[in-house]
């Protein structure tokens, strides 16, 4: 099993470690009971209602019913993994997540290549084709992975991205300065700004924050008109960076 190595726009090496077989199955199983669980309640719930209703129901209505009712649970996956970003509950309690091989977030359109795919492997043939594949390749992939050009990796000893210029941005980021306002900075530029950073708000030093803030104010022209506190604005910047640096 190799390590997944991504190289940024900026030129800095990242890797990510592939999930191993048993993490992946151990969440699964989780994911399962979840379903099960579901489905359990779901049909105990349409039992009483036939056993107490006076509207005469047969078995396939009721059958009908649970099939109608248990649909979420058939795109628990894709529901999960879109709204969490990469990962379904069990994912979450292993510290695994779904991420694109080339290192950004994963899009509606890939989770919903996996979950297509794992029809076919998961339901189809008890899971065998996903087993094998994930043992075979090189970073541990089942066949909807290759097809959405996804890995699963873990997070118990990932990167920490506070050891370089990248920033943690959700999907509904909006940023406050401009393109060509962060632009004016290099790379160089940033990596000091978030080491000063670091180091200022471990020692509260607040010269410190005003200093970064009203450099990057001198440069980008772009005044503190929004945010309260300096740390804040320096964030912001980092972030504002990141947002127009990685996409």
């Amino acid at each position: 099993m190799s390590k997944i190595e991504i190289k940024t726009t900026q030129n800095i090496l990242l890797f990510f470690e592939p999930a191993s077989l048993g993490e992946r199955i151990g969440a699964y199983l989780i994911d399962a009971l979840i379903i099960i669980g579901y489905g359990f309640i779901i049909n105990n719930i349409i039992s009483e209602i036939l056993l107490h209703s006076s509207i005469p129901l047969d078995r396939w209505s009721g059958n009908a019913i649970f099939i109608i009712l248990f649909f979420p649970a058939i795109l628990y996956p894709l529901i999960t993994e879109s709204l969490m970003q990469g990962q379904t509950v069990g994912k979450r309690i292993l510290k695994i997540r779904v991420l694109k091989i080339d290192g950004y977030q994963a899009s509606f359109i890939n989770f919903f290549i996996r979950w297509v795919f794992g029809f076919v492997e998961l339901a189809l043939f008890g899971g065998s084709i996903a087993l094998i594949s994930v043992i075979a390749s090189k970073h541990s992939q089942r066949l909807g992975d290759f097809a959405a050009g996804t890995a699963v990796i873990t997070e118990r000893n990932k990167l920490n991205i506070s050891h370089t210029i990248l920033e943690e941005l959700t999907y509904a980021y909006q940023p406050l300065f401009t393109q060509a306002e962060v632009l004016l900075f290099s790379d160089n530029d940033v990596q000091t700004i978030k080491n000063y950073l670091t180091n200022a708000l471990k020692s509260k030093n607040e010269e410190i924050l005003t200093r970064l803030a009203n450099k990057i104010t001198e440069i980008s022209k772009r005044k503190n008109t929004t945010l309260t506190k300096q740390a804040d604005f320096v964030e912001q910047f980092l972030k504002d960076y990141n947002y127009y640096t990685m996409g």
